[in-house]
């Protein structure tokens, strides 16, 4: 008998993203021609998603049905728009479970408006947050969850209630508080694993100009928190554990990979799924006794992020697990 596959519940936003590449980014009052436009899904819980289910599975394993040892579910809210019957079938393509999406009837669906930068490939993101904002704080972090996954696209205190919900279930709880505001201190206690980036590192930890990683990671881990993980894009990824922390270690770096950059949508979205798939794998494993490592988990993160810099689009862009190259 097989054994039951990890689940993964990603609490989070179902957005439609609308795509429009320029050169550069117009100043106040100019109209410029872009280079195209495009209409795709999107939205940080069901990229997110997208990410654990691509990046545990093969793309053969999906399109036949083959089972995962990874079993993802998106948790949200759509609208009954046109939007909303293409996106469920689109997240069920790439092998996610959508049960636990509500359509909500007479609202929208989230809508993202993102300006990418060709020259840069760097973005610059408008969110109007529609049917995840309805979204109501009471428990969606189901018995059988190994990993709950939270950003903060929804209503904060359905992200805070759930993140207590998970942590008195024994679920291992990862955040990517993002867009970020400052958190109670409940967020943080307990809290197995933090990714952040640069700006929501300063942001989070009060620290409006870091010049240390170990004195922002510091804040974090006196808060309560086991894994913190600061990306830092082409610089690579910082981390901090509790445990290094107790025996006076300082945080260690971990190298990206050095690709040419086309668009950074959903980069971050990449990593932060395969750094969850890995975690999951961790707690299903007969091995559980065994250290969570997370340099290794690290640095398969960054290999898949590495994959989606390189093409267009955000769900679009991220990989299969066996298009991750293995060094």
């Amino acid at each position: 008998m097989s054994p039951k596959p990890a689940v993964i519940s990603v609490v989070g936003s179902l957005n439609v993203d609308l795509v429009t590449r320029t050169p550069r980014v117009p100043v106040a009052g100019e109209t410029l021609t872009s280079e195209s436009f495009d209409i795709g899904f999107g939205g940080k819980g069901a990229n997110q998603a997208v990410a654990c289910a691509r990046l545990s599975r093969t793309q053969h394993q999906a399109t036949n049905s083959e089972a995962s040892d990874v079993d993802v579910r998106m948790v949200g809210a759509v609208g009954d728009d046109e939007f909303a019957g293409g996106f469920l079938k689109s997240l069920q393509k790439d092998g996610l479970n959508t049960e636990n999406v509500e359509v909500l009837k007479g609202k929208k669906t989230g809508v993202a408006v993102i300006i990418v930068e060709t020259e840069s490939g760097e973005n610059r993101i408008m969110f109007c947050p529609g049917a995840n904002h309805e979204v109501e704080a009471r428990d969606l972090v189901d018995e059988e969850s190994s990993v709950a996954l939270f950003q903060l696209e929804l209503p904060v205190d359905v992200v805070l209630h759930n993140m207590r919900v998970a942590r008195n279930k024994g679920v291992e709880t990862i955040i990517n508080p993002a867009p970020a505001i400052p958190l109670p201190e409940e967020a943080y206690q307990g809290l197995g694993h933090l990714i952040v980036n640069e700006t929501e590192a300063a942001i989070l930890s009060g620290i409006e100009h870091p010049t240390s990683w170990d004195r922002v990671a510091a804040v974090f881990v006196s808060r309560g928190v086991k894994n913190v993980i600061i990306t830092l894009g082409r610089e690579g990824v910082y981390y901090q554990t509790q445990k290094r922390q107790a025996d006076s270690q300082a945080g260690h770096m971990v190298a990206a990979r050095k690709v040419k950059v086309v668009d950074t949508t959903a980069a971050g979205d990449t990593f932060v799924g395969a750094y969850s798939v890995a975690v999951a794998r961790w707690r299903s494993s007969s091995s559980q006794g065994a250290s969570f490592d997370v340099d290794a988990a690290i640095t398969y993160a960054n290999r898949a992020a590495s994959m989606t810099v390189q093409k267009k689009g955000a769900q679009s862009s991220i990989p299969w697990a066996d298009e991750v190259p293995e060094s």
